[in-house]
């Protein structure tokens, strides 16, 4: 699936900023404890390149560059809500694991593991009813002309 951040209108650049937003402002309601169900994504960390700012809330693949920039353009072209996804990463930027009794209070609908190091954590910690799928930098980078298997996965959910 090609398909590029950096190529698309003004127009779709502002809903992605939009949806951005929405995700960010999800993803500090999962922290707080303050959401019920939604489907869970868990991705494995922030990237090396991450914003170092203290306070940044590293919600995974918030950025418009890399990987990021290709999944969150190929969500909007897709017309993929955010309103029911939950995004969270495995670990921090610290390093430090996220906390799985978060997700056990949100009862999650379904989740989502993005790569191997997700689907680890997800099993490591009992949440034994998830769908793994390939990382979106792996797919990106080796499955690019194909169709990427996480679009068609919450096309259904």
């Amino acid at each position: 699936m090609k398909i590029s951040y950096r190529l698309l209108d003004a127009a779709a650049k502002e809903a992605i900023q939009e949806r951005l937003e929405l995700r960010k402002t999800i993803f500090e309601k999962f922290k707080q404890g303050k959401l019920n169900g939604g489907i869970l994504i868990v991705g494995d960390r922030p990237g090396p390149s991450a914003p170092k700012e203290p306070g940044y809330h590293h919600t995974p693949f918030y950025s418009t560059k890399h990987c990021s920039g290709w999944l969150n353009a190929a969500l909007h072209v897709e017309g993929i809500s955010e309103t029911n996804l939950v995004w969270i990463n495995s670990v921090d930027e610290k390093g430090q694991e996220t906390d799985h009794r978060l997700v056990e209070r949100l009862e999650p609908e379904s989740i989502i593991a993005l790569g191997g190091n997700a689907a680890s954590w997800v099993m490591k910690h009992g949440l034994l009813n998830f769908i793994k799928v390939t990382h979106p930098q792996f797919h990106k980078r080796f499955k690019n002309s194909e169709r990427y298997e996480l679009l068609d996965l919450l096309a259904t959910l």
